[in-house]
C-alpha cells in the first residue's frame, strides 16, 4: 500500500477512534431537556393530577400533623434563597415509607413514613430532598422525556380523565436517574446545614432503611426502590464537611407524639 493510502487510512483511523471517544464518554444524563412547559401549565396539569390523587388515595386532615409539617418545612423554605413554588405539602394515608414530587410544587407524605422516621430532623432531610427535585424541574423533565412534549399539552388542554390519572401514576412511580438523585441529595445537604440541622442524619436514615429485612423493603418501604440508595450517596452523606462553629438548632417537636396524631 502506497504511503498516502497508508496516510489517510490512519487518518480515517483516527477519527473513528476520536469519535468513538467522544460517544464513549460523554454523559447523556447531562443533556438538559430542550423542551419546557411555564409555570401556569405545570399548575394546570398539576391541579388535574391532584384530584386524581384526591380520588385514589385517603389523605388526612389533621390540624395537629398539619402544624408539624408546616413547622419543620418553615424552617426548610425559610432558608431557600429563591423557591420556584409556592410548596404544598400533603399527608397520604398508606402504610408504606414514602414521600413524592409532583408538579407545582406539590409534595406528598405517607404516613409510613412518619411512622418510620425517628425526629423532626430526619423528616426534614427527606422533605429537602423532595425539594430538590422540585427545584431542579425533575419531574417535568421526566415527564416531558417519558411522554413527549407534545402528548403532554395534548392531556393539558383535553383534560382526558384516564390519561391524567396515568400521569399521576407514572409521577408518583417515578424512579429518577442518577444524576437527579445526586442533585436532590447535594439539594437538601446544602438547605439541611443552612437550615441548622446536621446534613449526616441523611445517611443515618439511609443506612437504617437498607439495613431492614428484604421483605419488609419490598413490602413497606418504597421509599428505597423510588430513591435507590447507593453507598456513593451514602457516604456523600456522611462525609458532609461540617464548619467548627456548626451547631445543630433541634426542631421543637416530641416525634412520638407526633406519631400518635396518625391514630
Amino acid at each position: 500500500m502506497r504511503s498516502g493510502a497508508l496516510r489517510e487510512l490512519g487518518i480515517l483511523i483516527a477519527i473513528f477512534a476520536m469519535i468513538w471517544a467522544g460517544f464513549s464518554y460523554y454523559n447523556y444524563d447531562r443533556i438538559e431537556n430542550p423542551f419546557t412547559i411555564s409555570l401556569e401549565k405545570e399548575a394546570k396539569l398539576s391541579d388535574f393530577m391532584n384530584k386524581h390523587l384526591m380520588t385514589d388515595f385517603e389523605f388526612i386532615h389533621n390540624q395537629s400533623l398539619d402544624s408539624t409539617i408546616q413547622i419543620i418545612t418553615d424552617r426548610l423554605l425559610s432558608n431557600l434563597d429563591s423557591a420556584q413554588y409556592e410548596y404544598k405539602f400533603h399527608i397520604i394515608n398508606e402504610s408504606e415509607a414514602n414521600a413524592f414530587t409532583t408538579l407545582d410544587g406539590n409534595i406528598y407524605i405517607f404516613s409510613g413514613l412518619i411512622n418510620e422516621v425517628t425526629s423532626a430532623e430526619e423528616l426534614a432531610l427527606i422533605l429537602a430532598h423532595e425539594i430538590g427535585h422540585a427545584e431542579h424541574k425533575h419531574v417535568v423533565d421526566k415527564l416531558i422525556k417519558t411522554i413527549g412534549i407534545e402528548a403532554l399539552f395534548s392531556i393539558m388542554t383535553g383534560g382526558d380523565p384516564v390519561l391524567i390519572s396515568e400521569i399521576s401514576k407514572l409521577t408518583m412511580s417515578t424512579s429518577f436517574d442518577r444524576l437527579n438523585e445526586e442533585e436532590a441529595d447535594d439539594f437538601a445537604l446544602e438547605l439541611a446545614f443552612d437550615s441548622q440541622i446536621n446534613p449526616r442524619r441523611l445517611a443515618q436514615f439511609f443506612i437504617k432503611m437498607k439495613s431492614k429485612n428484604q421483605s419488609i423493603i419490598q413490602e413497606k418501604l418504597e421509599f428505597i426502590s423510588t430513591h435507590p440508595m447507593s453507598n456513593d450517596r451514602i457516604k456523600k452523606s456522611s462525609d458532609f464537611e461540617l464548619s467548627d462553629d456548626f451547631e445543630e438548632v433541634p426542631i421543637p417537636l416530641d416525634w412520638e407524639v407526633v406519631k400518635g396524631y396518625l391514630n
